[in-house]
């Protein structure tokens, strides 16, 4: 059962001026957020009500949105980290798994929140819902209220009450890292694997449900969203950035150098060592790890407090006259970071993207190499937009005929002039056979370069690999009237892709163009971790 401390707290005027002024700042905030239905704040909220329908079926009651929805008075309350109630909720039930990878339970605010709200305010048979981080759902835990939302309180994970009974599928002894319970970096290692990408399947569907629900009735339920697992389960990222801040008192003891807490009123996770990263670069943590500390021994003093970010990446090291390499670990200094997936070689500066797990980029390849051999070779060219440093253009170039040609466009000029350096360092024709610009893919299909480069829709593959916000509706209507044969999607965020489909499908309704998704499938790019990379492949209809 819940208990209080602190149960006659009130703080002074002046605190009440500052909870109002900080509580106008974050509806200002949540008011931008609800611009884009796929933020994270607005998915959070579908979550929430879908949890409360768990919640009610599971308790059979009926508890409304309204219900669970927090008093500014409690808010402001649990809005200051010095001195926020202590408020311990002994026996919480997870009952639902966000897309974050953090787990949903609600706790009766008659049981803590009469002496934070003014009287007379009806708090029976409310509820606040807890986002617990670490949890899954069959857990039974005690937690610690922490900062209260609108619709929902942060809460930290005391301890799991059942953590050996069968009515949870958690397994602490999977956990290899130390710092698990602390470091945000990763949420499932206390999952069987299979467990883990039933989740990320369940993310999938998910945010399809949400933002495209007519296509789960199209396609086969049993096979939609299904997630291909990584051979490398452990010691697979290829890049880290881990952080500090320059204390105003240096002491070597105390200087934590890592990723963020997962609860965000505490600092930094100090981490000499990360289980997904590749042994490069935890070599070269615990070296930059020793550096550092002596170097902030003479930062001057209007450094202090600042904090800094270490960008390590996972390259190859190799001997220009053999060919022969091994695995070593950059920095940002680094001028040139070289990579191989299967017969290609690529080049980048480390700042630029370049997908951090390599050992999922082959099943990858082949999946997409399977569907545009569905086509019977009648695919001439292939456009890649968002095309970064162009691994996917590069990478399926054989797939396209000799008289064919590979056409990507990017944003940043920088990574435009090493897609092209890489296409020649793959023996790929400039810009007969391969060619790359710089610009915006939202105007691609207008673009001068490309009208002149005489490739049709017709003859063409798109693949699309946008950033987490996803594409726009001026990319989508160009390329529905670019019509191209064969669209593949990658997508780093699900529900922004699920939004972006949904979209295309209105967009297409109003002309007579028609296109038939023919499968969206999951890859785990980063396992133990919430995240999942999603594949959709469209073909035009005759």
């Amino acid at each position: 059962m819940p208990t209080a401390k602190n149960e006659q707290y009130q703080g002074p005027e002046r605190r009440e001026r500052s909870v109002l002024k900080k509580l106008k700042k974050v509806n200002k905030k949540k008011k931008r957020d609800t611009d884009d239905h796929t933020s994270r704040a607005n998915i959070l909220f579908l979550e929430l009500e879908e949890a409360l329908s768990t919640f009610n079926s599971v308790k059979n009651t009926n508890v409304l949105i309204n219900d669970i929805q927090n008093p500014t008075e409690l808010m402001g309350n649990f809005m200051f980290t010095r001195d926020r109630p202590t408020i311990i909720a002994d026996s919480v039930d997870i009952l639902y798994q966000t897309s974050e990878g953090d787990g949903i339970g609600f706790v009766p605010k008659s049981m803590y929140a009469s002496p934070f709200v003014e009287e007379g305010d009806d708090i029976f048979n409310k509820f606040t819902a807890v986002v617990v981080p670490k949890t899954i759902v069959g857990d039974k835990v005690k937690i610690k209220l922490n900062m209260h939302h609108q619709f929902y309180s942060e809460a930290v994970l005391l301890q799991v009450l059942n953590s050996n009974s069968r009515s949870t599928p958690r397994k602490d002894t999977l956990v290899v890292c130390q710092k698990f319970e602390e470091c945000s970096g990763c949420q499932f290692q206390m999952l069987s694997y299979d467990k883990q990408l039933q989740l990320k399947r369940d993310t999938i569907v998910k945010a399809y449900r949400f933002f495209y629900p007519e296509l789960l009735g199209e396609l086969d339920q049993s096979e939609f969203g299904k997630v291909i697992g990584c051979e490398n389960q452990y010691a697979y990222r290829t890049k880290l950035t881990p952080h500090y801040k320059v204390p105003r008192v240096i002491k070597n003891e105390t200087l934590s150098i890592g990723l963020n807490h997962v609860n965000p009123t505490m600092q930094v996770v100090d981490l000499e060592s990360c289980a997904i990263a590749t042994p490069s670069i935890n070599r070269a943590l615990t070296i930059t790890r020793k550096k550092i500390k002596e170097e902030v021994k003479n930062e001057p003093l209007e450094a202090q407090g600042r904090q800094r970010t270490i960008l390590l990446r996972d390259g190859l090291r190799m001997n220009k006259e053999t060919g022969e390499h091994t695995r070593a670990c950059y920095g940002e200094s680094s001028k040139v970071m070289t990579e191989k997936v299967e017969d290609f070689v690529f080049q980048f500066d480390p700042s630029s993207f370049f997908q951090n797990n390599n050992s999922i980029l082959i099943p990858v390849l082949e999946y997409i190499k399977y569907h545009i051999g569905l086509g019977a070779k009648s695919y001439k060219y292939l456009v890649d937009t968002y095309c970064g440093v162009g691994f996917f253009g590069i990478s399926l170039s054989k797939s396209i005929p000799k008289e064919g040609k590979v056409f990507g466009i990017e944003l940043s000029e920088r990574s435009i002039n090493f897609a092209t350096h890489n296409a020649m360092l793959n023996g790929l024709e400039v810009p007969k056979r391969m060619q790359f610009i710089s610009g915006s893919a939202d105007s691609m299909f207008k673009n001068e370069e490309f009208l002149n480069s005489g490739i049709k829709g017709k003859e063409s593959i798109v693949i699309m690999d946008p950033s987490r916000k996803g594409s726009t509706e001026s990319f989508m209507r160009q390329l529905l009237e670019f019509k191209p044969k064969l669209i593949i999607y990658v997508s780093c965020n699900v529900f922004t892709q699920a939004r972006d489909l949904s979209l295309f499908n209105k967009l297409q309704e109003e002309g007579s163009i028609s296109y038939r998704v023919r499968d969206v499938v999951g890859f785990d790019f980063f396992p133990q971790t919430k995240h999942v990379e999603t594949v959709a492949v469209l073909e035009l209809l005759d």
